[in-house]
C-alpha cells in the first residue's frame, strides 16, 4: 500500500534519515508541489514547495516574499531583531540588505579571489599533507572541513590554534538542528550567539590594532555612510563562519562519497581533471545540496499553484528537492560529472540573496580535489562505515573512513 503524503512531514527530522527520501520528494513534486505542513515544534504551519520553478520564482521576488522574519523552516522569529542576530543580512530586506551586502561584495570580487588563489592552493596542500602519511583517515571528520576553516579564518584574521577548531564545531552546531548528534533548537541558537559574541570580541581587538584582514575591512567600511557597530561586525563574522565552513566542507565530503559510489565517474575525472572540473563541481553541489531549505514570509495575499496564500504565512522551498526536479534535470537521480546544462539551486535560486561566497567555494574545491587526486591516487572509501549528518538545514557527512598508500608530501 502506497504511503499517504498526508502522513509525511518534511519538518520531521526522521524524514531526512529515510533512505527513500528522494523518491518521496519526487512524489511531492508530482502529486503535491505545494503542501501544508507542520513546523518542527508542532505549534505552527507553513507552505512547503518542492519544485525548482517555484523555488526560483520566490527567491527572486523579494518584495512579496520577505526575509526579515527569519528564513528558517517556517517558524518566524520572535522579532526581526532576533532574526538579524541569527543570520545577519540573510534575514534582511531592501533597503537595508543591499547596503550591508555592498560591504562584503568587495571581498569576493574576481580580483580579490585571484589575489588569494595561491593561498588557497597552499592551504589545500597543507590539509592533505597533514593526513597523507597516515595511510587512513576519517575524511569527513579529519579532512573535508579543514580547508574552508583555514581559508575563512585566514581571511577574517582569526588566530591560529584551538579557536579555529571551536569555530568549526560551532558552525555545525549552529546549522545542524534536527541531527541526532547536534541537539535541540536551544543549542542551535546558543551556537549562533556564541559565534556573534566571539566575533564582537575580535572586532574590539581589531579596532585597537587593525590588520590586513576582512574583519578590519568591515570595521573601516560603511554602509552608505553608516558605520557597522561592534555587534554588526560580530554578526557578520558569524555569518561568514557558518556560511563559509560547513557548506563547503559538506560539499567536499559528499563529493568524495559520490565519487566512491560512482567509480566510473571518478575514473573519468582523474583522467581529465581540468576538462571536467567545471561541470563536476557543479554536479557535486547539485547532487549533494549542502543547504536543505530556506524560507520566506508572505507580506500580501497571493496565490501559488492555485493555492491562496495569506499575508503572514510562511513558505519553505526545499533546495534538496528542487535540485532533483525532473522538469529541469535529465535523469536527476543520476550523478553525472559531465552534466550540462546544470541549473541547480545549490547556491540559492537567484535574486538578491544568492550566495556571496560561491566563487570562493569553487576555488577551494578545485584545489582540494586536484591536490587529492595527485597526492593520494589510490585512496579508497569505506562506504559501509560512512555516517551522514541528517539535519533540517544542512546535508553533510559525519564519518567517511578512507585508506590509501602513505605518502610524504614535499613542503
Amino acid at each position: 500500500m502506497t504511503e499517504s503524503l498526508d502522513d509525511i512531514q518534511l519538518s520531521d527530522a526522521a524524514f531526512w534519515r529515510r533512505p527513500d527520501k528522494h523518491e518521496v520528494l519526487a512524489r511531492f513534486r508530482r502529486e503535491r508541489p505545494i503542501a501544508r505542513q507542520v513546523t518542527p515544534d508542532g505549534n505552527g504551519l507553513f507552505w512547503s514547495l518542492t519544485r525548482h520553478k517555484e523555488t526560483c520564482e520566490i527567491t527572486k521576488n523579494q518584495k512579496l516574499f520577505v526575509s526579515r522574519y527569519g528564513t528558517g523552516m517556517a517558524s518566524s522569529m520572535e522579532s526581526p531583531e532576533l532574526a538579524y542576530e541569527v543570520a545577519g543580512m540573510v534575514n534582511r530586506d531592501a533597503p537595508i540588505h543591499p547596503r550591508l551586502r555592498k560591504i562584503l561584495v568587495k571581498v569576493f570580487t574576481p580580483r580579490r579571489l585571484q589575489e588569494i588563489e595561491g593561498g588557497v592552493a597552499d592551504a589545500a596542500r597543507g590539509v592533505i599533507g597533514a593526513i597523507s602519511e597516515r595511510g587512513a583517515c576519517d575524511f569527513a571528520a579529519d579532512v573535508a572541513g579543514r580547508l574552508p576553516t583555514k581559508v575563512v579564518c585566514d581571511m577574517l584574521g582569526v588566530p591560529d590554534g584551538e579557536i579555529r577548531d571551536w569555530l568549526a564545531r560551532m558552525s555545525i552546531e549552529a546549522q545542524g538542528y534536527g541531527d541526532e548528534g547536534v541537539g535541540d533548537e536551544g543549542n542551535t541558537l546558543k551556537a549562533f550567539f556564541d559565534l556573534n559574541d566571539y566575533g564582537e570580541e575580535l572586532c574590539r581587538e581589531r579596532r585597537k590594532s587593525p590588520g590586513d584582514d576582512l574583519l578590519s575591512m568591515m570595521i573601516a567600511s560603511d554602509a552608505d555612510g553608516e558605520k557597522l557597530t561592534d555587534r554588526d561586525v560580530g554578526i557578520y563574522f558569524q555569518l561568514l563562519i557558518t556560511a563559509g565552513i560547513e557548506t563547503t566542507g559538506s560539499s567536499i565530503a559528499q563529493g568524495m562519497r559520490f565519487l566512491a559510489e560512482h567509480p566510473d565517474q571518478w575514473r573519468a575525472w582523474r583522467e581529465d581533471y581540468d576538462g571536467l572540473v567545471g561541470t563536476a563541481l557543479e554536479e557535486i553541489v547539485r547532487y549533494g545540496t549542502p543547504v536543505v531549505h530556506f524560507g520566506r514570509t508572505v507580506v500580501a495575499d497571493t496565490e501559488i499553484l492555485g493555492q491562496p496564500i495569506a499575508a503572514g504565512d510562511n513558505v519553505v522551498f526545499w533546495y534538496t528537492s528542487a535540485n532533483r526536479d525532473e522538469a529541469v534535470f535529465d535523469g536527476p537521480q543520476r550523478f553525472d560529472i559531465a552534466r550540462t546544462p546544470n541549473d541547480h539551486v545549490g547556491y540559492g535560486g537567484g535574486g538578491v540573496h544568492h550566495c556571496l561566497g560561491m566563487h570562493l567555494a569553487r576555488r577551494e574545491m578545485y584545489h582540494f580535489f586536484k591536490t587529492l587526486f595527485e597526492t593520494l591516487p589510490d585512496i579508497e572509501v569505506d562506504l559501509d562505515g560512512m555516517q551522514e549528518i541528517n539535519a533540517f538545514f544542512i546535508n553533510g557527512m559525519r564519518h567517511l573512513p578512507c585508506r590509501y598508500t602513505p605518502v610524504r608530501m614535499d613542503s
